[in-house]
C-alpha cells in the first residue's frame, strides 16, 4: 500500500509533525484506523529517527470485548517490538460522576492517559488515528450544530501541544485496504455500527447519501476544512495580538475595556470574546452562538451591572466601561490586617506593595510630593493604632470635603470602582475609623491645616501602584 504510506509521509512533511529523535505515543485502541497508524509509523521508524509507543484504554464497556481488544493491541505491539502501556477504566463511573457523555468522558480519559505516558518516557508527539473521513463526519455534524468558521476548520492536523493525525489525508478505505494487504486483522468494535451516537448516524445514514450526489465529497470537505483552518489561522494571530495588548487577567477573570472592544469588525469582536471566556473557563465546551449573541446585545446596551450567565459557571458582565468575564463562584480576597507604626515601612503580601509613616512639621510640607499614593494627616486627630486592611460589612467614612459620613458600598459605586476590584482596595484606619481610602479619598475628619503642629505623611509604593 505505497499510496497511504506516501500520503502519510507527505502528511508529516507538509505539516513539520516530526523530527528526528522524536518519542511518539501512538493511541492503539485495536480498530483498523489506529492500527494502520501504529504499523505505518512502525515501518517509517527508521527514516525519521523516531522512537513509538503504544498506548491502549480499556473504557470496560463492553465486558469480553473491550478486553480482546486490550489483548490484541498487546499482542500487536510485541510483534512489532513496540513498548506497550494499557490501563483499564471505568468510563461509565466517571461519565456519571462528571455528569458529561461516555464519549466525552472516553476521550478526556485517552488524552490524559497519552500525555501522562509521553511524560513517562519522554516523549514529544502523541499521534492520534483520525482520518479523512473523520474529517468530513466531523464538519458535518459541527455544520448541522452550528459553528462559525473555526469549527468548519475541522480536526487539526498538529496541536501546539504535541498532538498530531498522520492518517488525516488518508481515508477510511485506504486504512480498511492497508490492514487487509498486511495481514493485521483489526478488532471491530460493535458499537461503532449502532445509530445511538450522532457520529454513527451521519456516518451510516447522512453521509452515504451525500455521496450519491458527490462522490468526491469527503476529499472536498477536506480541502474545504483547510481552506477555513488557514483563514483561521490568520483571524487567530490578529486576535491573539488584541489578547496580549488589551485583555487584562485579574485574581476573578478577565476583563477588556468596551472602547477597545466596540471599535473591533463584528467578527473580531466576536472572537475575543470567546477568546475572553475560554482564558477563564480553560475551554469554550457548551459556548455556543447564541451565548455569544447574548453578550453582544448586552455590549450594544452598555450598562454597568448588566450580565449574562455562561456555561461552566462563568458570567459576562460590564463594569464601568469594561467587560468582565469571571466564575460567578470566584473567591473573595483574603481579609487582611497589617499594624502600620510610626516611622515603619510595611509590607502588604496580598497587595504586594510597601506602606510607610512618618512625621514632620507644617514647615516641611512643601518638601514633600503629595499625590494619589502620598497623603498628609493631622496627627493630633489620630486616637488610635492604626490599622492597614481591606473593607469590612457596613464600613462608613467622612469623604475629604463633605459634611456626613457615607458608605464606603456607595462612596464605590460613585467614584465606579469595578466590584472585583473593592474587596481588594486597602483602607487605612485608626482603630475602625477610616482615615484614607487609597488611590481615591482621604477623610474630612483628618485634614490639616496651617495650625497643625505634627503632620502624618503615609506613602505607598510598589505592587498597587502599577496595578492602577
Amino acid at each position: 500500500m505505497d499510496k497511504v504510506i506516501e500520503t502519510v509521509k507527505r502528511t508529516i512533511q507538509q505539516y513539520n509533525m516530526l523530527n528526528p529523535g522524536d518519542g511518539v505515543v501512538v493511541g492503539v485502541s485495536g480498530g483498523p484506523d489506529s492500527v494502520c497508524l501504529l504499523h505505518v509509523l512502525n515501518s517509517l521508524k527508521d527514516e525519521y529517527s523516531i522512537h513509538i509507543y503504544g498506548v491502549h484504554i480499556n473504557h470496560q464497556l463492553r465486558g469480553e470485548a473491550a478486553d480482546k481488544d486490550e489483548q490484541y493491541a498487546r499482542k500487536l505491539c510485541s510483534r512489532l517490538g513496540i513498548p506497550f502501556y494499557s490501563r483499564k477504566i471505568d468510563i461509565r463511573r466517571i461519565s456519571e460522576e462528571r455528569g458529561i457523555s461516555e464519549e466525552l468522558a472516553g476521550r478526556e480519559e485517552r488524552y490524559k492517559l497519552f500525555f501522562e505516558i509521553a511524560g513517562q518516557v519522554g516523549a514529544a508527539k502523541i499521534a492520534t488515528a483520525h482520518n479523512l473521513n473523520d474529517q468530513a463526519e466531523t464538519i458535518l455534524m459541527r455544520f448541522i450544530r452550528g459553528v462559525g468558521p473555526d469549527g468548519l476548520s475541522g480536526i487539526p492536523p498538529v496541536r501546539n501541544d504535541g498532538v498530531i493525525r498522520p492518517l488525516l489525508e488518508v481515508s477510511r478505505e485506504l486504512i480498511e485496504e492497508y490492514c487487509y494487504l498486511y495481514h493485521l486483522n483489526p478488532r471491530i468494535d460493535a458499537t461503532n455500527l449502532e445509530t445511538v451516537y450522532t457520529r454513527n448516524k451521519i456516518r451510516m445514514q447522512l453521509l452515504p447519501d451525500i455521496l450519491r450526489y458527490n462522490p468526491n465529497f469527503v476529499a472536498a470537505m477536506a480541502k474545504t476544512a483547510n481552506m477555513f483552518r488557514e483563514e483561521n489561522d490568520f483571524i487567530e494571530i490578529y486576535v491573539d495580538n488584541i489578547r496580549k495588548q488589551y485583555i487584562k487577567v485579574l485574581p476573578q477573570g478577565v476583563s477588556i475595556a468596551l472602547d477597545v472592544l466596540m471599535e473591533q469588525h463584528i467578527a473580531i469582536r466576536r472572537r475575543v470574546i470567546r477568546k475572553a471566556i475560554e482564558l477563564v473557563k480553560k475551554n469554550l465546551i457548551d459556548i455556543e452562538y447564541k451565548h455569544i449573541d447574548e453578550i453582544m446585545q448586552m455590549l450594544l446596551k452598555g450598562s454597568t451591572g448588566m450580565a449574562v450567565d455562561l456555561p461552566g459557571n462563568v458570567k459576562a458582565e460590564i463594569e464601568y466601561g469594561f467587560l468582565l468575564i469571571s466564575q460567578k463562584t470566584a473567591i473573595k480576597a483574603d481579609q487582611y490586617s497589617y499594624p502600620l507604626k510610626i516611622g515603619d515601612t510595611v509590607y502588604i503580601k496580598e497587595l504586594d506593595s510597601y506602606f510607610t509613616a512618618y512625621i514632620t512639621d507644617i514647615n516641611q510640607l512643601n518638601k514633600i510630593k503629595l499625590g494619589r499614593y502620598v497623603k498628609a494627616f493631622d496627627y493630633n486627630a489620630v486616637k488610635e493604632e492604626i490599622y492597614i486592611r481591606n473593607r469590612l460589612i457596613g464600613d462608613r467614612f467622612q469623604p475629604f470635603g463633605m459634611k456626613g459620613t457615607k458608605k464606603l458600598k456607595d462612596f464605590f459605586i460613585d467614584e465606579k470602582v469595578p466590584r472585583h476590584l473593592r474587596d481588594k482596595v486597602p483602607l487605612i484606619v485608626s482603630g475602625n475609623d477610616i482615615m484614607w481610602v487609597v488611590g481615591y479619598r482621604t477623610s474630612e475628619k483628618y485634614k490639616y491645616s496651617d495650625k497643625t503642629d505634627k503632620i502624618l505623611i503615609i506613602k505607598v509604593a510598589g505592587g498597587l501602584i502599577n496595578d492602577k
